[in-house]
């Protein structure tokens, strides 16, 4: 059952024109609001001028420029070319893609300094880590074999091409990204095998082994 939906769900991707990006986690804060993901919806499907979206939002031309240099400098939205209004010259935006994914466990490989941010942040939240290159190293090393787990990556492309023209994903707006990715990691889950899953179940296990005896004493 799952293999015939992961089929289908193969043969509606391959037919997708719209365009997928991966971004960042300063991106994806961006996206958290609101605003901008409406923004986002309009220029995904026009090329518009701040003042066009202004009025379709109801918003001051002002308070329209202060989120479109925050999405342009994300670059999740370009400007496209510059028109004449009357005796004025305008520029005009668009969206650098219709769905944008954020894949909260895609640290690159070898990253130490990424990883020892992460032990300086649970170590925020009160946990008592040993922050330290040894143990940053361990954590990328475990990382690293997760993000191998046979089937995930070819299974993530699938389901995020999918949601770029799903008529659900793209009816209501660009999906808030941490809902997007819940819908990928349960989607993984429905996919893996009783075997690739008890492999998960197994690295989730070692890492958490790995963290406790990272603790200080």
């Amino acid at each position: 059952m799952v293999d015939e939906a992961l089929e289908n769900l193969s043969l509606r991707s391959s037919e997708s024109h719209r365009l997928l990006k991966k971004i960042d986690l300063d991106s994806f804060t961006l996206l958290e609001d609101r605003t901008r993901r409406r923004m986002l919806l309009l220029l995904r499907e026009n090329e518009l001028s701040a003042k066009e979206i202004a009025e379709r939002l109801v918003m001051t031309p002002q308070n329209v420029y202060h989120h479109l240099k925050k999405l342009i400098d994300a670059e999740l939205v370009v400007e496209v070319n510059e028109r004449r209004s009357g005796h004025l010259i305008e520029s005009y935006y668009t969206a650098t893609a219709d769905t944008f994914v954020y894949r909260e466990d895609e640290i690159p490989e070898n990253d130490t300094h990424r990883f020892i941010e992460v032990l300086n942040g649970l170590n925020e939240l009160g946990a008592r880590i040993e922050v330290s290159e040894e143990n940053a190293m361990i954590l990328s090393e475990l990382f690293t074999r997760r993000a191998k787990l046979k089937r995930t990556p070819a299974l993530n492309e699938d389901i995020c091409s999918f949601c770029g023209s799903s008529g659900y994903f793209t009816k209501f707006g660009p999906m808030d990204p941490s809902l997007l990715n819940r819908v990928i990691q349960y989607s993984s889950l429905i996919a893996m095998s009783e075997e690739e899953f008890e492999e998960s179940l197994s690295m989730t296990r070692e890492l958490r082994e790995r963290l406790l005896t990272m603790s200080k004493k």
